[in-house]
């Protein structure tokens, strides 16, 4: 696969599919006896993106989620490689762990996805959020986000490659969770867009070359 590939040669590793990557065995201990680090896995460009900030934002104000239940229409490659049930499976893994670490437990209701060749690189998906409030008394959010999916994921992988790229220089190995802000399914760290967005501007200014004073040469 790709990830072999890149540690044979020697590369950082950016997994922004929902396949397994260099989460096997063998492979992660390639990655680290070569000293590279890597991220993933899966791009977080639209319905998950906008789960990991109605979810905190559910806690914080302290109403109950009852079930939580949505639905995706993909064209282009997208669509097609996720009619596959296994594939579908892989991706909604990530949609569902961002509720249960930022809710505490899974609510009740599931992704479907549908594969809509008519819609080309745009994306449609809907949330429907049943939730309580005080005194019980029930309530429901519902979300559209409609979006061009080569628009969304293209900034993300132009800054994870220089993000990458910028971590080996530095001798940094090893999977990075600073950098779940990007992913579905990141390398640990909080679930939460905000929280996530603070550990990646940390690990930025980690990154940062150190200023020489005048008169100093390196």
């Amino acid at each position: 696969g790709g990830g072999e590939v890149d540690v044979r040669a020697g590369c950082p590793y950016v997994n922004f599919t929902p396949s397994t990557g260099l989460r096997t065995g063998p492979l992660t201990a390639a990655a680290e006896a070569r000293g590279l680090p890597h991220a993933g896995r899966d791009g977080k460009t639209g319905q998950t993106l906008l789960r990991s900030v109605l979810a905190p934002m559910f806690v914080q104000r302290a109403l109950s989620v009852r079930a939580w239940s949505g639905t995706n229409l993909l064209g282009g490659g997208d669509g097609a490689a996720l009619a596959d049930p296994a594939a579908a499976a892989a991706k909604n893994a990530g949609k569902e762990r961002v509720l249960a670490d930022t809710l505490g437990t899974a609510p009740e209701g599931e992704v479907h996805i549908d594969d809509v060749p008519a819609l080309g690189d745009w994306k449609t998906a809907w949330d429907h959020i049943a939730f309580d409030g005080f005194l019980g008394s029930r309530m429901i959010l519902q979300t559209i986000w409609q979006g061009c999916d080569s628009a969304l994921a293209a900034p993300l992988v132009l800054d994870l490659a220089r993000l990458l790229a910028r971590a080996h220089e530095a001798g940094l190995s090893g999977p990075l969770p600073e950098l779940g802000f990007y992913f579905k399914d990141p390398d640990g760290g909080p679930a939460a867009l905000a929280e996530q967005f603070e550990a990646l501007l940390a690990f930025a200014e980690r990154l940062a070359p150190v200023a020489q004073a005048p008169g100093e040469s390196g």
